[in-house]
């Protein structure tokens, strides 16, 4: 779902760089990509780009960067609740010029300032240059579900949706961070986010879920948590309410998560989530399920029989997308 990269320092980044890296963002963007440039009042020295993967306004004026007034965004992402804000927005004057919740998310910064991310309900990676100020301002969701990651050297930050978008940016490859692919290698996919925000790669960084990474115009740099998870446990609560108030919300969520203006395909494993997803959207809202399924010869994961229980029972067009190990380590070094 889009990409993003980025550069704030103090060279300029050569065109080819640039083009390169748009190149290496394919993938995550085939619909449209492009970048700006900036030099800001200090002398320092601005680039956005991003790779778009359209799903809400599919037309060319919802193509990014994307500015409004004096600030200028990339943004992969949704946010889902865009039509409550953008209706907010609306009553307090602002005239919309597309229907994308790009415009939305970034003129809701610009009108409220940061504090409006504590009403924003979506999934993000974000990169706003305010030309007023010549700062650049570097934004994670609530649990990280869009990466974000960042390599900082000698007063240049470079950032990317993947690590490979930074290293088209740096004009060269960084190196492996052995200690973390050992780790992983051995402890496997659960140890990978359990050390301090390593990468795969040396020096290159995270930014933290539920974070704003602030750099002035002068390449002066700040962490600010804008969200902090919180226990508040109601014992007056009954077990009824607690089931009310949870379908409630699950019911809610995907509602706001079905807003798009292309289909929907769903992750269809047979755990429970997956399927209470897919039933209230075929259920409750009537949606058109077109669910997919990763099928995985390990028997420790392979879950084809519930699935295919599930599928009858619900009704639903379903894929099977089969996997196999073969020839993994011979196809390790092709580029992607």
């Amino acid at each position: 779902m889009c990409g993003i990269a980025g550069y704030f320092g103090i060279q300029e980044i050569e065109l080819r760089r640039v083009s390169a890296t748009l190149d290496s963002m394919q993938r995550r963007g085939p619909d449209h990509r492009a970048h700006r440039r900036w030099v800001n009042p200090k002398g320092r020295h601005c680039e956005l780009l991003h790779a778009r993967l359209s799903i809400i306004d599919l037309d060319p004026r919802s193509h990014q960067p994307f500015a409004v007034g004096k600030k200028a965004m990339v943004f992969n992402g949704e946010l889902y609740n865009y039509r409550e804000l953008r209706e907010d927005l609306r009553c307090d004057g602002y005239v919309f010029r597309t229907e994308s919740d790009t415009e939305v998310l970034l003129a809701a910064i610009d009108h409220f300032g940061w504090s409006v991310l504590d009403r924003c309900e979506g999934m993000w990676a974000f990169a706003v240059y305010d030309e007023m100020d010549g700062s650049v301002t570097l934004c994670r969701d609530r649990f990280g579900e869009k990466p974000l990651y960042v390599y900082q050297n000698a007063g240049n930050y470079y950032f990317g949706s993947e690590p490979k978008n930074i290293f088209g940016l740096v004009g060269r490859c960084l190196e492996v961070n052995e200690n973390h692919l050992q780790r992983y290698l051995v402890n496997g996919y659960k140890s990978v986010y359990k050390h301090n925000g390593e990468t795969f790669f040396q020096n290159i960084t995270e930014i933290t879920p539920g974070t704003l990474l602030r750099i002035d115009e002068k390449g002066q740099s700040a962490c600010e948590r804008y969200w902090q998870p919180e226990c508040n446990i109601d014992d007056g609560m009954s077990y009824t309410d607690a089931v009310s108030g949870a379908r409630e919300r699950l019911i809610r969520s995907v509602e706001l998560r079905l807003r798009a203006d292309v289909p929907i395909a769903f992750c269809m494993s047979g755990g429970v989530d997956s399927n209470s997803l897919i039933s209230i959207a075929k259920n409750v809202f009537d949606y058109d399920v077109h669910g997919f399924t990763i099928v995985n010869t390990d028997l420790r994961y392979e879950e084809q029989d519930v699935i295919e229980e599930s599928v009858a029972e619900l009704g639903i067009r379903h894929t099977n997308i089969p996997v196999n190990t073969r020839e993994f380590l011979s196809q390790l070094r092709k580029l992607v």
